[in-house]
């Protein structure tokens, strides 16, 4: 294993920002984030007031486009690019100062975009935690984001799209480099 360059949130939005694009490139990306939660437990209805946080780690493709890989799916079903009905980018990112088209800043913080790789021999690995202790997701209470399909692409295989904000970036190896973020913690 390579030995990690620590940096801030900042230096490494820095240094995501300097790398060529690499089209296409693979990076191996160890995230925690917070996902929505709501307001009360769906089933118990019982305030949640708890603290969620999800570890993933996730083998991941940047440097390449959401659209041009709607297309390309719906021209390997046979369909026509017409299906794809294209929606609002509530998240634009500023690539301005960027040298590639994966890192750049939203409302002036740090955030890459990604693929998740469809690859299926890599899954990602995702952890749970409640109130910062380990704990398996059918655990959890019922306050977790429903999962939902993208009904616009018209697509059978759904393209996942995906976007970070550098502080959730605990490690990512990327060309050939590994960098930890030392200011994300769990």
């Amino acid at each position: 294993m390579k030995n990690a360059i620590k940096v801030t949130t900042a230096e490494l939005t820095n240094v995501l920002m300097a790398l060529p694009n690499g089209i296409g490139s693979i990076a191996q990306v160890k995230q925690i984030t917070s996902p929505k939660t709501t307001k009360k437990d769906r089933d118990t209805k019982v305030p949640f007031t708890g603290e969620i946080r999800k570890a993933s780690e996730v083998s991941v493709i940047v440097a390449t486009d959401y659209e041009r890989n709607v297309v390309n799916q719906l021209n390997k079903e046979g369909k026509d690019k017409s299906e794809y009905k294209k929606g609002i980018n509530t998240m634009p990112i500023d690539f301005e100062g960027s040298k590639n088209t994966f890192a750049g800043t939203y409302k002036g913080e740090g955030v890459i975009q990604y693929r998740p790789n469809p690859n299926e021999k890599n899954k990602p690995f995702v952890e749970y935690f409640l109130n910062k202790k380990a704990i398996d997701k059918a655990n959890l209470p019922n306050v977790l984001p429903v999962p939902s399909k993208a009904t616009n692409q018209g697509t059978k295989k759904e393209i996942l799209w995906r976007k970070l904000y550098v502080a959730n970036i605990k490690q990512i190896s990327i060309q050939g480099k590994l960098y930890e973020n030392i200011e994300c913690e769990l």
